[in-house]
Parts: structure tokens; C-alpha cells; sequence
């Protein structure tokens, strides 16, 4: 399918979404945000994916939402100066950014965020919301949000503090300050820090790795992980030997074990 503001492949089990409005940084207006929304819904319901990679084109990841006040922006001078009620534009909210961040945080396989260039505001939240982040020495990170009066709104309060602890996501947040590359490797925002030249190579080569790993282990690290950060101990312990069990039950595991005593890679099928 032909998309205006995107591109998506898929090769070997690897999705490639790519923010593609280079002329604006692909800062998202009305018609990207739709066929982000159709995208990751797709790739959320493909079982022959074993990755997806978010990333943008040119010089930037996602500059946030596209607020330049045109016809081809977010939201134009007129509607800016309306007055607006707080409930209706509540309910405006709760249905725009639901679609992209639990879609995203949701999905089954493992998530990865290529970030090439600046990811400010809904880009940053959509970086978040993977589970791994690979970086070039060109990415910078900014919630954005706060500079406009408002809060962040596609779950920075939840997702940042899980991934780099309370008090730094409240700096961030605070201050809407630019997070450059090395600072964002240092704390922890990204898992990984790349030349620029070797962005594609080095993240493509992890997702390869992942995309030949065990499907189902995968997927139940991903569920296990996410889950156990709202129990306690114990319960984390009865869910992780419920999943154990059916990881043990499948043809996956018998197949690696018989892999392993023949001294050879097993060849993992996700059944």
C-alpha cells in the first residue's frame, strides 16, 4: 500500500516504519498520524513479524506534532484562538494518542525506536514506548510539552520514569531541556550509541538477531517483563511458571534441545 507521510517494508520478519515528511523533520500532522495509527494496527496483527524498527527519514526521527498553523498542520490559527471546552477536547485526547502508544507498548514482538535525528514531543513519546532504543550520535531527545503549557500527552509521565528513574524524567519534563546522544546513552534513554554512518547497519544487525532468536521466548520475556513491573514477587512467579510451562510444552524447546545435544543452531519456528 502507497502512504503519503510513511513508508513501511517488511523483509525476513523485520518491519521498517519511516516517518517520511523530511521538509518539516516528520513532525506528524492530520494525515501521518492516520497512517501511523493504520500501520502499527497491521504490524500488531501480523503474526510473521518478528520485529518492528520505528525511524525517520533525512535529519530527523519525529519533531512532535506539526503546529506551523497551515492547512497541512496539526492545528490552524483559527482553531487556536476558539474557545475550547476542557471535556470535549479531553475525550479530543484520550482518542488521538490511545491508538499509537498502547498499540506500541502492546504489541507482542520486540520494539525497537532507530533514532537518526531530533525526536521532540509525540517523536520522543513514541521512542519511549519502544522497547529498545538505538541511537546516532545525532539524536536528540525533548518532551516538548511542556514549552506549549500543556502536559506530555502520549505517556511520557508513565513510560519515562520506568526507563530512566523518577527524578531524572521529572527534570526532563520540567525543563523541556534538549537531551543530547551521549547524555541519553549515559542515563539510560538509549541502549545503544552508534556513529551516524553505522546506525542502519548496527541496528539492522541487532534486529536480525532478534528476528532469528526464539519467537515465543521473545514474546513471553516481553510479556513477563512488562507485567512483573506491576506485581509483586510472588505473583510474578506463578505468572512466569505459567509461561514457562507452555514455552516448555512447544516444539520450539524440544527443537533447541535436540539442537543443542546435536551440537548445531536450532531452527526456531514459533510453534
Amino acid at each position: 500500500m502507497a502512504y503519503k507521510t510513511i513508508t513501511y517494508t517488511v523483509e525476513q520478519g523485520i518491519a521498517k516504519l519511516t516517518f517520511n515528511r523530511p521538509q518539516r523533520l516528520n513532525a506528524v500532522n492530520p494525515v501521518m498520524m492516520k497512517e501511523i495509527t493504520e500501520v502499527l494496527q497491521l504490524a500488531s496483527n501480523d503474526d510473521s513479524l518478528r520485529v518492528l524498527i520505528l525511524t525517520g527519514t533525512g535529519r530527523g526521527f519525529c519533531a512532535g506534532g506539526d503546529f506551523k498553523g497551515d492547512a497541512d498542520s496539526l492545528v490552524s490559527r483559527e482553531k487556536a484562538t476558539q474557545p475550547r471546552n476542557a471535556a470535549e477536547w479531553g475525550r479530543g485526547v484520550r482518542n488521538y494518542i490511545r491508538p499509537i502508544t498502547l498499540v506500541l507498548r502492546n504489541m507482542e514482538i520486540p520494539t525497537i525506536a532507530m533514532v537518526n535525528g531530533v525526536a521532540v514531543g509525540q517523536g520522543f513519546s513514541m521512542a519511549q514506548a519502544c522497547d529498545i532504543r538505538i541511537g546516532s550520535d545525532n539524536a536528540k531527545f525533548m518532551v516538548g510539552w511542556t514549552n506549549r503549557g500543556i502536559a506530555p500527552a502520549f505517556g511520557d509521565t508513565w513510560l519515562l520514569p520506568r526507563i530512566i528513574g523518577m527524578g531524572r524524567a521529572l527534570d526532563l519534563i520540567y525543563t523541556a531541556r534538549m537531551l543530547e546522544a551521549p547524555e541519553a546513552f549515559q542515563i539510560g534513554l538509549l541502549n545503544r550509541l552508534v556513529k551516524p554512518e553505522q546506525l542502519e547497519e548496527e541496528t539492522m544487525e541487532y534486529a536480525r538477531r532478534l528476528a532469528k532468536g526464539p519467537p515465543l521466548a521473545l514474546r513471553a520475556d516481553k510479556q513477563l517483563v512488562y507485567d512483573g513491573m506491576n506485581m509483586d514477587l510472588s505473583a510474578a512467579l506463578n505468572s512466569i511458571a505459567n509461561v514457562q510451562g507452555a514455552l516448555i510444552a512447544s516444539e520450539d524447546w524440544g527443537e533447541s534441545s535436540i539442537a543443542f545435544q546435536e551440537k548445531r543452531q536450532p531452527q526456531f519456528k514459533g510453534k
